[in-house]
């Protein structure tokens, strides 16, 4: 891969694109047009090649990362198959095995995209367990207080840092 100064915040998306999810272009927006002059995001949403593929890695500054659960992301094109272009990941050496119908996607750091977090299950854990549970997180400027009994816990946490805090023995 020919080396470049740009090459140092590129991206690499690795994943497949949704048959069964598509863009819909020149649909009108509802509600307030927005009146700043940055309008990236959406340029991107409507550009005649966009479209969404699930992700399950990325590569970035040499680094190969699997995400931990594959998540849907804004991508344009069909991508380059991993298998014609495994020497374009960036990776200095590699031993991994990528399957034979993964694509890849390249783009600066900079850009502007959309990740769509995919879950799914019956309709009282995805939706009522934490919504209405009377221990999830509290409203705005209070601690969070999170119980759980036997399963894998998850917390996103979006613009700051997140802090559990607490005695792990108390049952609060």
């Amino acid at each position: 891969m020919p080396e470049s100064l740009a090459n140092a915040s590129t991206i690499l998306l690795f994943g497949r694109t949704m048959t069964d999810i598509q863009i819909v272009r020149g649909a009108q927006a509802g509600g307030l047009q927005h009146a700043g002059p940055s309008h990236f995001l959406a340029e991107q949403i409507a550009a005649a090649d966009s479209r969404l593929a699930r992700i399950y890695a990325f590569g970035y500054e040499g680094g190969y990362y699997e995400l931990s659960q594959p998540a849907l992301f804004l991508v344009h094109d069909q991508g380059q198959p991993v298998s014609e272009t495994v020497e374009f990941s960036g990776l200095a050496a590699t031993e991994l095995h990528f399957a034979e119908d993964l694509f890849v996607w390249a783009y600066d750091k900079a850009d502007m995209s959309v990740r769509l977090n995919v879950e799914t299950g019956t309709l009282e854990d995805i939706l009522l367990e934490g919504e209405l549970s009377s221990e999830a997180v509290q409203h705005a400027g209070q601690a969070a207080r999170l119980r759980f009994s036997g399963q894998a816990a998850r917390l996103r946490y979006s613009g700051q840092a997140a802090r559990l805090r607490g005695n792990r023995n108390s049952d609060d």
